[in-house]
């Protein structure tokens, strides 16, 4: 431990004042709290008191950086800005335009509230981390106990990570989960005092440490990412990938972690995150954090992230940054190719291969540029797009207007410039990527079958060996086979390179190693399910409820111990088609003969399969115009709207005039990025891919993430629930203000809230740009996957562009009749109801009679009066007119009496004249939606086999 982390000890104390510079609590009393900080900083063992010179100029620049020139406290009610905490509890929205929060607290005396609260918070602080403790605390554990060296880091971390855990955890105060959101400023309460306290510690950390004493930012990039994820044979590939990549950048992350320290780190949040959590395990911080994250199992790091840097050092950061990647990629090759040579023994030119190809994969790239000021207007000009520039840049020549004529020295300016800042390295980033060249030479031999550029791993040729052999025959995959367990790991033609193995073969590679931060990630590797199983999904459960009454079903269904949905799905898909087990030769691995035996009597006499149980749903989501939110373009929040609702109204009647004119102008202006702004943008993907999406995909809806990085969700589902989960996270993607009590359970406080136990959090909020769209690829268990894939990416693709974002593009793709689209806004609308709704309630309606409410044989026909309905498509009463005629010649639901059945008719009618009507945003000109009637079928079969399994 103390070897891994650099700088001294001194270093390491000189943080801990910094970001202790404001007390947790300064929000709820301005008045005292550098004095309290002080009573702080003696309860973790440091007995200096705070030095201002340690701290100002940061503190100064990261307020510049995330709030913006308003008044402080006056007397004179017409002068004065100050917000009274305790008075008017609130916080605020920095990303979307939810307004405010209003908050009622449980002691409303600020005297009482304060006392308690730092009595409180002295004693915490004490237990977990003093020297005053019954042995239990962070400086008496073995890693730190007597090593100062050791000890000074880790209370730095404590505090970054932990210490709003522990205040929210033992309900501090009786604030609870606010203490999450407890805010910086109480005049603009949109960013919490743990995003202020920490850029605060990283700029004294970039100022103390480079030469020219400024701090840059930098954005670090991991290549490829689709190109390594995917590349799959099977679906656990795909979700090895996801893992191995978001892990890899944890590796250049904790790189900076362990030089400069986590607060460092802008993008992605690092809070919550279960690698990370891992981490401060590893640092015996287990007893001190709590469980409220523990989503393992699931890629969430995406493969770029931005760091505060100091000046100077930029090269040198970039390169430890690198290898710390390189080093960990290559000791996983190590691992797998270890782990192969004891099975089939050591072999040179084997060895070569794993050093050529895993030493020559990833691409790395970096861009860094100083925090900028005001004199760089100019180059900034001729650098970046006038779009955004001009306003901010106004913004900053008001500001020092208003300043001067306050007789204020604006300063150098790098505070409202973050965002010119942060756009800069971007650009500079995606500039250096267009120029990158293919340096990797071209291989020899038999291709891979997962990455076809790289020769498959041979042995080394001996005189007379054939160089040519067919898969069967080849000796080192021949010789694997055998002896690796279990069987299906691998295909019987399989071949693959040493970057396929390391993913095939990295969820058995790390959980045999005791330390790998991936151990807990494939813990439950064995159970991720195959694109079989999950289309057997609804069939399975209803199986189980079979099971239940049929006595001989129950017996064949005990033959099969632990996951039998595995079992019998690896039984259907090896025999291609449950009629050929009659003719034998088939190949099952991982299957004994009573087993076979066992699954050939369910799937032919008890529980027969369906056509609809063999596809299932691949859900590609990603956020809308990420590139412009996280610039700061498409924010939803406005000045007005981050600002307290109290100094907003005050500045709206009679105010200071020059404060009044100034906002005035700006009010309705997107609030500015900043690092608290990023640092919302961060947590928020954060919490939505850690809380929010595995409770809609895996709990709810019964799929299986494979990742959920930010703004990325991908997920293999069962069909029937698929565009449930898909517009249920495209509602949260959007909420404001979300909590998580301590069980776990998410709710969406809308305009006030009581602080309890658990974690207050925002998610990105309302605004017209901030959506996110969906790639839905419906297709048969034994489709390539990697086919699979690619169309699930092009159908989302499709959905930003032609559906005009914040929209869904779903393909059924039948193994008879090819592919069929539908794609529509989540909240385009027909009437009163979505487009959407209107396609599940047509579905709904095809399962309400035995022989389904309407023939799918309708869309065909409609398809057939196309040049005389597409007339009609304008006319709303006429085509349903039309099409109720032919529901009533397709026998909609013959079983109602005459008016129930006319009654359905018309309902049904409405809501399948709405499909055909609709016209995606950018389309010009009429277009008969046919097939959507079609995949609606076929959707309302999947809904009463999920019915059927209730």
């Amino acid at each position: 431990m103390s070897t891994q982390f650099n700088r001294d000890i001194d270093y390491w104390n000189h943080k801990v004042k910094a970001f202790l510079h404001d007390p947790p609590d300064k929000a709820i009393h301005i008045p005292g709290h550098e004095a309290r900080a002080n009573r702080l900083l003696d309860a973790l063992g440091i007995q200096a008191s705070l030095d201002p010179a340690e701290y100002k100029a940061a503190d100064i620049i990261a307020s510049g950086m995330d709030r913006a020139v308003l008044p402080g406290y006056s007397p004179d009610a017409q002068k004065n800005g100050a917000i009274d905490f305790c008075r008017h509890p609130a916080v605020t929205h920095p990303t979307g335009a939810d307004g405010q929060l209003s908050l009622s607290l449980p002691i409303s005396n600020r005297k009482e509230l304060l006392h308690q609260v730092e009595t409180e918070m002295c004693a915490l602080l004490k237990k977990d981390v003093g020297q005053f403790t019954d042995g239990r605390g962070l400086s008496e554990q073995s890693l730190y106990k007597g090593s100062e060296a050791s000890f000074a880091p880790a209370r730095f971390h404590y505090l970054f990570f932990l210490l709003r855990r522990r205040l929210a955890e033992k309900n501090i105060g009786g604030l609870g989960g606010l203490w999450h959101r407890m805010p910086a400023d109480t005049r603009i309460p949109d960013h919490s005092i743990w995003q202020h306290s920490g850029l605060v510690s990283a700029l004294a950390s970039c100022f103390r440490l480079s030469d020219k004493n400024q701090a840059g930012l930098m954005v670090f990039n991991i290549a490829p990412i689709q190109d390594f994820i995917g590349r799959a044979r099977k679906l656990r590939d795909y979700w090895a990938g996801s893992i191995i990549l978001s892990w890899l950048a944890f590796e250049g992350i904790k790189a900076v972690i362990f030089e400069l320290g986590a607060d460092h780190i802008l993008y992605p949040s690092l809070h919550g995150q279960p690698l990370i959590d891992d981490l401060l395990c590893a640092w015996q911080m287990d007893g001190l954090a709590d469980k409220q994250s523990n989503s393992h199992g699931v890629a969430s790091f995406p493969n770029k992230f931005v760091c505060l840097v100091p000046v100077g050092m930029e090269n040198e950061i970039a390169e430890r940054i690198q290898q710390a990647i390189q080093d960990k990629w290559l000791a996983l090759g190590q691992a797998t190719l270890a782990r192969v040579e004891k099975l089939v023994g050591p072999d040179e030119y084997i060895t070569r291969q794993f050093t050529r190809q895993m030493g020559t994969y990833w691409e790395y790239s970096w861009a860094a540029t100083p925090l900028l000021v005001k004199q760089n207007k100019t180059a900034i000009a001729e650098l970046l797009p006038e779009e955004g520039i001009t306003t901010l840049f106004a913004f900053v020549e008001d500001t020092d207007k208003l300043l001067a004529e306050k007789n204020i020295n604006s300063g150098s300016g790098q505070g409202p410039l973050y965002g010119a800042s942060h756009r800069l390295a971007q650009t500079m980033l995606a500039a250096g990527k267009s120029y990158r060249t293919e340096q990797r030479e071209k291989e020899p031999g038999i291709k891979c079958d997962m990455f076809g550029e790289f020769e498959a791993l041979r042995f080394a040729f001996k005189d007379g060996d054939d160089h040519n052999p067919p898969p069967t025959q080849d000796p080192f995959w021949q010789t694997l086979k055998e002896e690796w367990n279990p069987k299906s790991d691998f295909g019987r033609s399989e071949r693959l390179c040493a970057i396929g193995l390391v993913k095939r073969l990295a969820y058995q590679v790390c959980r045999s190693m005791d330390d790998h931060p991936l151990k807990k990630m494939f813990k439950n590797a064995g159970n991720f399910p195959s694109t079989t199983e999950m289309a057997l999904h609804d069939w399975h459960r209803q199986l189980e409820r079979h099971a239940r009454e049929d006595s001989k079903l129950a017996a064949e269904l005990a033959e099969f111990s632990g996951n039998s949905a595995a079992q019998l799905a690896q039984w259907f898909h090896a025999i291609n088609e449950p009629e050929q087990v009659q003719r034998g030769g088939y190949e099952i691995t991982d299957i004994d003969e009573r087993q076979k035996q066992s699954a050939g009597k369910i799937f032919l006499k008890h529980h027969k399969v369906k056509d609809v149980h063999k596809y299932y749903a691949l859900l590609m989501m990603d956020g809308d115009r990420m590139g412009s939110l996280v610039n700061g373009e498409t924010l939803g929040a406005r000045w007005k709207s981050v600002l307290h609702p109290e100094l907003a109204a005050r500045m709206a009647g009679r105010f200071e005039e020059k404060y009044k004119k100034f906002w005035q102008k700006h009010f309705g202006e997107t609030r500015q990025i900043s690092p608290a702004v990023h640092a919302a943008v961060s947590e928020a993907l954060g919490d939505f891919s850690l809380l929010s999406a595995p409770e809609i995909i895996e709990k709810k809806y019964k799929g299986r993430l494979i990742y959920a990085g930010g703004d990325d969700v991908c997920a293999i589902m069962p069909v029937s629930t698929v565009l449930a989960a898909a517009r249920e996270i495209a509602e949260s993607y959007g909420r404001g203000f979300v909590f998580m009590d301590e069980k776990g359970r998410i709710t969406f406080p809308d305009g006030s809230w009581s602080p309890q136990p658990g974690k207050l959090a925002m998610y990105l909020g309302k605004g017209e740009n901030i959506s996110i769209s969906a790639g839905i690829m419906i297709a048969h268990h034994k489709k390539p996957l990697v086919r699979v894939i690619d169309r699930a990416h092009q159908l989302l693709d499709k959905a930003k562009k032609e559906g005009g974002r914040n929209s869904f593009c779903l393909e059924l793709d039948k193994r008879s009749g090819g592919g069929r689209l539908f794609m529509a806004g989540w909240n385009d609308l027909i009437g009163r109801e979505t487009i959407l709704d209107h396609f599940m309630k047509t579905a709904e309606a095809l399962q309400q009679s035995e022989k389904a409410a309407m023939s799918a044989s309708l869309a065909y026909r409609l398809a057939m009066f196309e040049d005389g309905i597409i007339p009609l498509l304008d006319r709303e009463e006429l085509l349903q007119r039309f099409v109720c005629k032919q529901l009533d010649r397709s026998g909609l639901a013959n079983e109602l009496t005459k008016e129930e059945r006319e009654n359905r008719l018309r309902e049904t009618a409405a809501h399948v004249a709405a499909l055909l009507a609709h016209q995606n945003k950018n389309e010009e000109g009429h277009v008969l939606r046919a097939e959507a009637l079609v995949i609606a079928n076929f959707m309302g079969h999947c809904l009463a086999e999920r019915e059927a399994a209730q």
